[in-house]
């Protein structure tokens, strides 16, 4: 769907504070089908926990994982992101793209995270920022969607123990990627009217342009964060 280039971009950002090595273990919160934690292993050649909210998600991601032949490095868990199931300095980075706004309690979700990063251990993330326009209430109706001012975001982060490294603006390649799906699905042939695909086509095209308005015209920023484990970390 083109957004592998944004996986080798936010390789080389967090690279440039310290990339995970094959000893390492990562941790891939909100991993989805799996696809990021599969990148960092065959990138850096580290381990990847991934974690996710959905047991359905999970399923799908072991099952990927296993048709790449990366089972042996990479392992799953059903978990909330603000309760984590690892013990303190589990990881040497934690991975988390694009999940942070769709998670209520942001300082629940980056003190658990400063808690299972080992000293010096990296956050490195992919996030949008306020406001949600007008066009993505639809949505946000039916799934949770909180985006903090990047003011608001840096001091969360900070007050749990990790210090923000950088911030890489990424608004230009993301506005590109969501133009470049609208117009696939333009291309794509129309649902005949009254199908159950019509409705989620519709729900598509309310994501797409809410990304689209908040990012063009509404002044959303999208982009990279790193952040390092200050230590010792109070939980």
């Amino acid at each position: 769907m083109g957004a592998y280039p944004m996986l080798d971009l936010l390789a080389d950002v967090a690279t440039e504070y310290g990339h995970a090595a094959a000893d390492d273990t990562a941790l891939d919160i909100g991993c989805g089908l799996g696809g990021p934690g599969r990148f960092l292993v065959d990138r850096f050649g580290c381990t990847v926990v991934g974690t996710d909210l959905l047991p359905q998600r999970i399923e799908v991601a072991q099952a990927l994982t296993k048709k790449t032949g990366l089972e042996g490095r990479i392992s799953y868990r059903v978990a909330d992101a603000t309760a984590l199931p690892f013990e303190p300095g589990s990881f040497a980075q934690a991975w988390m793209l694009d999940v942070s706004m769709h998670i209520r309690d942001k300082s629940g979700l980056f003190g658990e995270i400063a808690r299972v990063l080992r000293p010096e251990g990296l956050l490195v993330m992919h996030v949008q920022t306020a406001p949600i326009p007008e066009a993505m209430r639809p949505i946000t109706r039916r799934a949770l969607y909180i985006a903090p001012s990047l003011p608001q975001l840096i001091r969360t982060v900070d007050d749990a123990g990790l210090r923000v490294l950088t911030w890489r603006d990424t608004t230009g390649r993301v506005l590109e990627y969501f133009h470049g799906i609208r117009s696939r699905m333009e291309a794509a042939p129309a649902p005949a009217p009254g199908d159950e695909a019509s409705g989620w086509r519709e729900q598509g095209f309310a994501i797409v342009d809410g990304h689209i308005e908040t990012l063009s015209m509404l002044g959303g920023r999208t982009g990279i964060l790193v952040a390092k484990r200050t230590d010792p970390v109070a939980r």
